[in-house]
């Protein structure tokens, strides 16, 4: 009897053992885990030299990989390219690309590759919103304006793993710029066996980034899951498994998506984030987008600086300004905080508070305006401006103020942001509420906005004398830009083209049991690359 007591008692200690470790290995590793995120939206295109908006940027990040690529720190590492050559003058690169750099379908990527990537982003077929992101290199701007031919761009290839890029102007942020989406290599053969209809369905596609997009696995309006691209062969390799995208235009609470695990991370709205700290979720916030009111400089009377000037001044911002949406904080300058020249402090170095100024005058100044430029009457004003109900309370406060100013009334017309950046593109409207996000730290990534012919160009600005002081900043040492940089943003404040209201400060959570995910600013998104997910037993 006492040996079949032992007996049952080793059984059951064995079989105590077994199901521990069965517990154990049920868990999954990190590399086994898929992540999941959330847009509010369907991409555009997954076309990297077309890609404009936030969730087509977000895609393309991932499963396409640049010459570099961003840290989380913003510093720009090895991505296709091993190692680069810069020359004396900071004006050519060479780069030398890993040889075992492959496509998925197991081709390799080749400087040819990224040669036509460049040429479909700057030639003015392609219609890359983009394209000016590229201007640095040598005669991109003039082929995007049809003034060169194609064959003039400063890139050639060396042979298959050398590539030589060669530049107008010294630009600090090149090497950075070389991870955005336009700067994406292209598989020529494969481009042009789409059929017109690359980067629309998975089959459409061909990624050499560190996922890419499983067939089936996009259903428009609803999902895109990635997957782990098994022909990646960067120094490190990515962690996760994949990336599951839901599309909701209608997003619940994301706090609280995150926290029952329905997410992994996502964008946080304003309103969500004393939630979101409460809960202790992991936080990452920008301050990188400026929100402000452009009139439309083609417009037979608001295209002079009296007319604008005047009715800017009218503004008393302690009145307009009374509510600001979530996560947002008053601004009267153009560039936010953050922006650096020469690796100091823009704001710093030029001063705060450099905007037009309330005048109880400027009833007297539009009138003077008017006379002298023969004017009977203002043109019929509506504001386009975001359908959000902070900015309402602020479009109505200044409505109230112009319909005091001008004896007439004025309207709005709030849409969607997505809506707002397609009018400021299509230019049809008079004056509107829209935001700038810039691309770098540089203040010129916000000031390019406003030269002739840029794709965004809130106040539709053409202006000679504007772009000239915009070439002075490219052409100027980075130790001597600080002067016309100045002068460019005081050029904006004086002529009324862009008044600033308020920064918007975007918002990331993650829930604790997720680390690696690197959020960017500057409209660089989210990279799932490191991304670790930890599941609990």
């Amino acid at each position: 009897m006492k040996l079949r007591k032992i007996i049952l008692c080793a059984v059951l200690c064995v079989s105590m053992m077994l199901s521990a470790a069965s517990c154990k290995d049920e868990t999954p590793l990190p590399e086994d885990e898929i992540i999941n995120y959330i847009i509010n939206y369907e991409p555009d295109s997954l076309d990297p030299q077309i890609a404009d908006d936030s969730a087509s940027r977000l895609i393309v990040m991932n499963i396409f990989e640049g010459l570099t690529r961003l840290d989380e720190n913003e510093q720009p590492t090895a991505g296709v390219a091993q190692l680069w050559n810069v020359s004396d003058n900071d004006t050519v690169y060479t780069f030398f690309l890993r040889e075992d750099a492959h496509w998925q379908n197991g081709e390799q990527v080749t400087a040819d590759d990224f040669l036509y990537g460049f040429q479909r982003a700057v030639m003015p077929e392609t219609g890359s919103t983009s394209a000016s992101d590229l201007f640095c290199i040598k005669n991109a701007e003039k082929i995007n304006s049809g003034e060169a031919e194609l064959s003039s761009l400063g890139v050639s290839v060396i042979d298959d793993t050398t590539l030589k890029i060669e530049l107008e102007y010294p630009e600090a942020d090149f090497l950075n710029i070389l991870a955005s989406a336009p700067a994406m290599p292209c598989n020529k053969k494969f481009f042009a066996s789409t059929g017109g209809q690359y980067g629309r369905e998975p089959d459409k596609l061909l990624s050499n980034g560190a996922f890419y997009v499983r067939a089936s696995g996009w259903s428009h309006d609803e999902y895109i899951y990635l997957r782990k691209n098994t022909e990646y062969k960067g120094k490190d390799k990515p962690v996760p498994a994949g990336v599951n995208i839901t599309i909701t235009d209608t997003p619940e609470n994301i706090c609280a998506a995150v926290l029952d695990g329905t997410t992994d991370c996502g964008a946080l709205p304003g309103s969500e984030l004393q939630q979101a700290e409460d809960n202790d979720l992991n936080l990452t916030s920008f301050g990188d987008t400026v929100w402000g009111i452009s009139f439309n400089t083609q417009n037979d009377v608001l295209q002079h600086q009296e007319i604008r000037h005047a009715m800017l001044a009218a503004l008393d911002r302690k009145f307009i300004l009374k509510t600001v949406p979530d996560g947002c904080t008053k601004t009267s300058d153009i560039i936010p905080e953050g922006a650096s020249i020469n690796g100091e402090d823009y704001r710093t170095l030029a001063g705060k508070e450099l905007g037009i100024e309330y005048s109880d005058k400027a009833k007297e100044e539009l009138q003077k305006a008017m006379k002298k430029l023969s004017i009977d009457e203002l043109p019929k004003l509506t504001i386009l401006c975001s359908d959000d109900e902070p900015t309402q309370k602020i479009v109505n406060n200044i409505i109230e103020t112009w319909n005091k100013l001008t004896g007439s009334y004025i309207n709005k017309r709030p849409v969607s942001v997505s809506e707002l950046k397609d009018y400021v593109r299509s230019g049809e409207y008079r004056v509107i509420i829209a935001p700038l996000t810039a691309d770098g730290e540089s203040p010129l990534n916000t000031l390019q906005f406003f030269s002739s012919g840029s794709s965004y160009n809130t106040a539709q600005l053409s202006d000679s004398s504007y772009d000239s002081i915009l070439e002075e900043i490219k052409t100027s040492p980075e130790s001597k830009a600080l002067t016309p940089t100045v002068k460019a943003e005081q050029y904006l404040n004086d002529n009324g083209i862009f008044y600033p209201l308020y920064i918007e400060s975007r918002y990331y959570a993650s829930a604790p049991n997720v680390t690696g995910v690197i959020f960017h600013p500057y409209g660089a998104e989210v990279d799932f690359f490191y991304a670790t997910k930890i599941t609990e037993e």
